[in-house]
This record gives structure tokens, C-alpha cells and sequence, in this order.
């Protein structure tokens, strides 16, 4: 156990540095594209276009004829590359060009490929469901805790400039490949190519997929940066006014992380996921119920208890439900369409801020809602 414990906590370390460096972008990134002179509907399309490069990295990348260190180190340097090109150079067209070098996600969270090829060592590694429950839970939890760090920056330094959000970030994310280097992956089985998933676990994975998706275009309404921009147009909210907002978001985020495995344990990997959401939705929905920046934030707030609560048994649910054969890319495929989902959502979202910016916690929280439910009546029968 101590041995797997170290090898999850390097793995986790990786992912909590790569949680800083998304979530700082993803918060500041409408402040400064703002600077820049991009309107809200613009803003909206560039991190549409984040979405869109970051589905190609992911369903890409574990294809490459390369190792796992190999893929993960590959994906490091382009980070890296990504955001020596925003120290260099502090423009709407750098931000762009960045983007595309490094695949970087501006939704707040790890939606990389390196996540998939994480996931799958620790799935492999973990003795039994138990074990493996846990496991995801501290990955998911350093991950909050990466986010949480980048948004108390912002909190306790409001004024910092963007090219030292820029150079800071960049030193983040060098340090973030250094685990890789020490770490001992797991073999896997690579399937032949032209090889495919049985006719089970196809249809599995594609209706998982589905669901999947119709979560995460819901999420990509009211991600880390779009919640930035609705609370900057919405409210005219500082830079250091965001920050508090997202240090409360991520502290209670990493809390509920934790506890959810325990709430696993009790009542089973499914209907902690639809329980614990579906009353996360209800709170999004009051959100714009009353033109309030207090009301607001305490409906977000409490969103937040429980909101990730889903996230470390989705993850054990799919490393359980899938083969393992199939897990390295199943994993990939799953990331792949919550990120394509996610891309057309910010576009939208961009254009409701400007014309009717209170529908947009309702309709996410609407979508979610309806993916509780489907996915409830679909896996409920499902035992851990």
C-alpha cells in the first residue's frame, strides 16, 4: 500500500501543479482578452477554441506510437513551450497562438491528456474498489487544492500583472513534468493495430460518452472562465473580488472531494454521483434568481458542496465498468467528448451574457439536472 500511496501522490503532485496553471489562466483570461478590447461574445470564442484544441491533444496524444512517459513528457514540453510564448509576447494573437501550442484547456480543469494516462496507472495500481475509491479521491483532491492555491493568489494580490501571472505559470508548469521522470508506469496491454473494443463495450462506452457530453456542454456554460466573465459583466467584479469567489468555490470543491468517498463507501459509486449533483443543481439554478452579488455567490457557494461529490466515483465507476485491456483508451475517448462537448458551450454562453446573462445558471443546472436523471435510470441497478 505505502509503496502505491508514494506513486499516487507523484502522479497527484503532476496534476495539482497543472490545476494551478489552468485555473489561473482560466480565471484572468476575461480580464485580460478584456484588456486586449474583445467584447464578451468574443471572449466566449476563444475559450471555445481552448475546448476545441484541447479535444484534439486528448484523443490524439494516447494514440501516438510512443510510451506513457513518453506521451506525458511530449504533452509537458508543448505546455511549456505555450506559455514561453505569453512571456514573450502579451497580446489576443499570442493567447491564440498559445493556446494551440500547448492544447490548453480555459474551462478551470485538468482536461489534458496527461489526465487519462494518470487515471489509467492508478486504476491499474489500486488493489481493490476500495483502494481504488481512495485513490481517485486524493488525485481529485491535490487537483482542488492546485486550483485553490491559484485562485488565493489572485485574492491575496489583485493587482499582480499579467506577465508575471504569465512567468509564474510558466515555472509552474516546468516543475509539473519532474514527477514523470521518477515515476515507474504500469505495463498495459496495447491492442493491435486496427484492433476494436468488443460490441459491449462499445455500445458501454458510447453511452456513457453521451451522457458524459450532455454534462460537460451544461458545464462548459458555467466553467471556471465563464463564471469569471459572467460575474465580471454581471457585476463588474475586480480581479481580486474573482479570486475570493474562487478560493470559496475550490476550497469547498476539495472538501467534497474528500468526503465523497466516504459517502461511496455508504451508499454506492452511482447514486453518490445523482444524489450528491442533483442538489448541487438545484443551488445553480437559484443562482440569477435575485440581482445580487451576495445572493450569487452564497448560491454558488453552496453548489459547491456537493457539486464535485461526483467526480472521484465517475472516475472509479468507468476504471471498474471498463476493462482493463480497454481503460488507456476508453479514458481518452470519455475525456475527448466531454471536451468536444464543451466546445460550442462558451460561444453560447458568451452571446447570453450579453443578451439575457440570468438564463445561463438555469439552463446549465437544467441540462445537469436531465443527466442525473438519464444516467440514474440507465446505471441504477449497477452494484459496486
Amino acid at each position: 500500500m505505502a509503496r502505491e500511496f508514494t506513486s499516487l501522490i507523484s502522479l497527484s503532485t503532476s496534476r495539482l501543479l497543472r490545476s494551478f496553471v489552468f485555473t489561473i489562466l482560466a480565471i484572468t483570461s476575461p480580464f485580460f482578452l478584456t484588456q486586449e478590447g474583445l467584447g464578451a461574445f468574443e471572449i466566449g470564442l476563444v475559450i471555445a477554441l481552448s475546448g476545441g484544441i484541447s479535444t484534439v491533444f486528448v484523443y490524439y496524444f494516447p494514440r501516438l506510437g510512443m510510451s506513457v512517459r513518453g506521451i506525458l513528457l511530449l504533452a509537458w514540453i508543448l505546455l511549456v513551450l505555450s506559455l514561453l510564448i505569453l512571456v514573450v509576447e502579451q497580446s489576443a494573437l499570442a493567447y491564440v497562438v498559445a493556446l494551440l501550442v500547448g492544447g490548453i484547456p480555459l474551462s478551470g480543469k485538468d482536461m489534458s491528456p496527461n489526465q487519462a494516462l494518470e487515471q489509467y496507472s492508478i486504476g491499474k495500481n489500486a488493489r481493490d474498489q476500495r483502494e481504488k475509491n481512495t485513490f481517485f479521491g486524493y488525485y481529485n483532491f491535490l487537483s482542488y487544492a492546485g486550483n485553490t492555491i491559484a485562485s488565493t493568489l489572485l485574492l491575496l494580490d489583485g493587482e499582480i500583472g499579467f506577465r508575471e501571472i504569465f512567468i509564474l505559470s510558466l515555472a509552474v508548469a516546468a516543475l509539473s513534468g519532474i514527477p514523470y521522470f521518477f515515476y515507474r508506469f504500469p505495463k498495459y496491454e496495447k491492442k493491435p493495430a486496427g484492433s476494436t473494443l468488443s460490441r459491449e463495450i462499445r455500445g458501454l462506452r458510447n453511452e456513457l460518452a453521451a451522457l458524459f457530453s450532455l454534462d460537460s456542454f451544461a458545464g462548459g456554460l458555467i466553467n471556471s472562465s465563464m463564471l469569471s466573465l459572467w460575474f465580471l459583466v454581471v457585476y463588474s467584479t475586480t480581479l481580486t473580488e474573482t479570486g475570493f469567489i474562487f478560493v470559496v468555490v475550490n476550497v469547498l470543491s476539495a472538501v467534497s472531494v474528500l468526503i465523497s468517498g466516504k459517502i461511496t463507501t455508504s451508499i454506492g459509486m452511482v447514486r453518490t454521483m445523482v444524489y450528491t449533483h442533483l442538489v448541487s443543481n438545484g443551488f445553480l439554478v437559484m443562482m440569477a434568481v435575485f440581482h445580487s452579488l451576495l445572493f450569487s455567490e452564497i448560491m454558488l457557494f453552496a453548489r459547491q458542496t456537493t457539486s464535485q461529490m461526483d467526480v472521484p466515483p465517475r472516475d472509479s465507476f468507468i476504471n471498474t465498468v471498463i476493462p482493463e485491456r480497454d481503460r488507456m483508451r476508453t479514458n481518452s475517448q470519455f475525456i475527448a467528448a466531454r471536451n468536444a462537448s464543451i466546445i460550442p458551450s462558451p460561444a453560447a454562453g458568451g452571446a447570453l451574457v450579453e443578451i439575457l446573462p440570468a438564463s445561463i445558471p438555469a439552463l446549465a443546472g437544467g441540462l445537469k439536472a436531465l443527466y442525473d436523471a438519464v444516467f440514474f435510470a440507465r446505471f441504477h441497478s449497477y452494484h459496486d
